[in-house]
């Protein structure tokens, strides 16, 4: 059985499972596979290469729209031991989360999440956690944007619940991003979700890593499109 962690820390992810050949539903308005991510991300689990992690921005309008597709795959030989499929759009107007629709294959167990904005806040309905009501300001476990570092609840967008986090600034470092050096600063996530998170000084994510069945998943940055990532977590 995946741990928690695996579930919804990939959370969108572990992406815990790329590359698969059964997929779940896609959510509604599917993203143009030729449109070039802002993010790709390959994800390893123990060193070793287990799927990927894509983002894709798209603007309609005065509409943000945030497609996330993430594959994960663990296999031994020719036998796949673990399977994880997330696809999730969401829809994003001055600076606040107006729509969300995920779709989640979580070894075999299957997720979906729906939410619209309201006066009364973001109306959530999920198959795991029925229908409520979210603060209209939550973010969800997305990680893209910056944003999630000042926050103290989230909404998990596989299994569509809130959840309770502490995020700790750890150190600044260096890292290698194509092929130049970026100053970036880590976050520590406690709570509901233990993790690591690292955002450049220009507020572009680039990394995140926890603790699953004993073994680090660790995410690298495969190709990042900075002035978009750049533009749109300036808004």
């Amino acid at each position: 059985m995946t741990s928690p962690v695996l579930k919804f820390a990939v959370l969108t992810f572990l992406l815990v499972a790329p590359s698969l050949g059964a997929g779940a539903a896609q959510p509604e308005s599917a993203p143009d596979p030729a449109l070039a991510p802002a993010f790709a991300f390959r994800v390893e689990r123990g060193g070793t290469p287990i799927g990927t992690h894509q983002i894709r921005f798209s603007q309609d309008g005065d509409a943000l729209h945030v497609d996330i597709d993430i594959q994960l795959e663990v296999r031994f030989g020719p036998i796949t031991l673990f399977r994880y499929e997330h696809h999730n759009r969401e829809v994003w107007r001055s600076g606040r989360l107006v729509s969300l629709d995920t779709e989640t294959n979580d070894d075999g167990r299957r997720y979906s999440v729906s939410a619209r904005a309201s006066d009364a806040g973001l109306e959530v309905t999920s198959s795991a956690g029925g229908t409520f009501t979210a603060p209209a300001d939550i973010i969800p476990t997305s990680y893209w944007n910056p944003a999630t570092v000042s926050q103290t609840r989230l909404l998990d967008t596989q299994r569509g619940r809130i959840i309770d986090v502490a995020v700790t600034p750890v150190a600044p470092r260096e890292v290698l991003v194509d092929g130049g050096t970026v100053t970036a600063q880590e976050y520590e996530m406690s709570g509901d979700l233990n993790l690591r998170l690292l955002y450049s000084v220009k507020n572009e994510w680039l990394n995140v890593a926890f603790m699953a069945r004993g073994s680090e998943v660790d995410y690298t940055i495969e190709r990042l499109d900075r002035p978009l990532v750049q533009e749109v977590a300036s808004r």
